[in-house]
């Protein structure tokens, strides 16, 4: 007859374990390295995070939040704040006005964001002038200085 039975027959496979032990026994491992290296990683990261906002002497911050300036008398944020009256000064040349002539950062803060933006309260002294008292003004600096880039962003009289 046409119709004849064949019988098909396929090759047995041994597997010592049970096929989804071994799978799910490679997948928990897979798991644990993984947690493993994701927590070194938040750990390394964190180091760093407090290592840098330590070593910025008290400027350092939580990115993009404003933080306060500890030390006014820094090396740097003096820098800043000179900068911010020596670029003023240059952008409001005039005959009739005179310079201003920085005296001291009085408070500031800092924020970190593609570099670093200086909101300082600087007391200054106008130059023509014999006051000694200072006046206060209030500057805003971005410095990228891997960029050798400083610009003063705002210069106002408080």
């Amino acid at each position: 007859s046409i119709l004849t039975s064949h019988t098909l027959t396929f090759p047995r496979i041994k597997f010592s374990k049970p096929l989804f032990l071994s799978h799910t026994k490679m997948a928990l491992k897979f798991n644990r390295n993984l947690a493993g290296t994701l927590f070194s990683a938040v750990v390394i990261a964190s180091f760093f995070f407090h290592a840098s906002a330590s070593l910025g002497g008290g400027k350092g911050g939580l990115l993009g939040g404003w933080s306060r300036i500890t030390d006014t008398k820094d090396s740097k944020v003096v820098e800043i704040g000179k900068f911010a009256v020596d670029q003023y000064n240059e952008e409001s040349k005039s005959e009739y006005k005179s310079k201003l002539v920085f005296k001291q950062v009085v408070k500031g803060e800092t924020q970190v964001v593609a570099g670093t933006n200086y909101r300082l309260v600087i007391s200054a002294t106008d130059g023509g002038r014999r006051s000694r008292s200072g006046n206060k003004y209030l500057a805003e600096v971005w410095d990228k200085p891997w960029e050798n880039f400083r610009n003063l962003t705002s210069f106002k009289k408080l």
